[in-house]
């Protein structure tokens, strides 16, 4: 990657987290679906088809098969930036004739799934995100807030930072979208509280659906974690994952949200 790359600049790029489930990519169109909507978004038109980066994964992921043991897994990203910065344009125009493509893969420890079944404590962000700022809905490489606030989770003893917008309403983690079980009914913030409406968000409120459970998108006043009985966190990586504790609020029941866990998982191995 060249240094005057629009990412390596300005944090300018989006990006698409996933990973293998046994082997096997799950929700994958999801995800190159949502990158290509976000690319539309933006004006960014690649010189190759969606498809492109589809068998560019599947050769990344044939790549590394020899180094798999039985039974792991592999976390892979794809980030897309617009290329080199032409600085005879400016360092605002943005164009992806030549983009820079990147395909990572990772290998995810064999007790990666069981050890986030015992779930995460979280504490909020010592900071408060506007809700109108454009950034968030996008899958974007800008992360410098994100890292800062999982630092200070990570100082405070906790795995996750729950941010809380302008309104100081919940939204989400730096990482995860955010669900709360309250009086039997799934409850989490809409995008337009400032958050990515991520992939496995969308798959969760689909399976709680299946389920016969009552999901609601509503804004959640910070008040709302008094009559909460449960909490989890979600992204495409860790599936679904319980919180025992967000700041001074205990949670003692993991039941509905491992079984919407064990649910994602069956739906995993159709």
């Amino acid at each position: 990657m060249s240094s005057f790359d629009f990412g390596f600049l300005y944090g300018v790029g989006l990006f698409e987290t996933f990973r293998t489930w046994k082997g096997k990519l799950f929700a994958f169109e999801r995800h190159l679906k949502r990158l290509e909507s976000d690319l539309q978004a933006l004006g960014w038109k690649l010189p190759f088809g969606i498809e492109m980066l589809a068998e560019w994964t599947n050769k990344t992921i044939k790549a590394n098969q020899n180094f798999l043991a039985e039974g792991s897994d592999l976390k892979l990203r794809i980030t897309v930036t617009p290329g080199i910065v032409d600085l005879q344009k400016g360092w605002w125009e943005l164009g992806t004739s030549k983009p820079t493509v990147v395909i990572h893969a990772t290998l995810l420890p064999l007790d990666f799934d069981q050890r986030n079944e015992l779930g995460w404590q979280a504490v909020f962000a010592p900071w408060k995100r506007s809700k109108d700022f454009p950034i968030w809905k996008f899958k974007a490489t800008t992360y410098f807030a994100n890292v800062l606030a999982r630092q200070y989770a990570k100082s405070q003893g906790a795995d996750e930072t729950i941010w809380l917008n302008s309104d100081g309403n919940l939204t989400e983690g730096t990482a995860t979208n955010l669900f709360i079980v309250c009086n039997g009914e799934l409850l989490t913030p809409p995008p337009e509280e400032g958050l990515l409406a991520g992939v496995m968000r969308s798959l969760v409120i689909e399976i709680s659906n299946e389920m016969g459970l009552k999901v609601c998108e509503k804004p959640l006043p910070l008040e709302i974690l008094k009559e909460a009985e449960e909490a989890f966190v979600t992204n495409a990586v860790i599936g679904v994952v319980p919180l025992t504790k967000i700041a001074n609020k205990q949670f003692n029941s993991t039941t509905l949200t491992m079984k919407i866990r064990s649910n994602l998982f069956a739906k995993f191995q159709d």
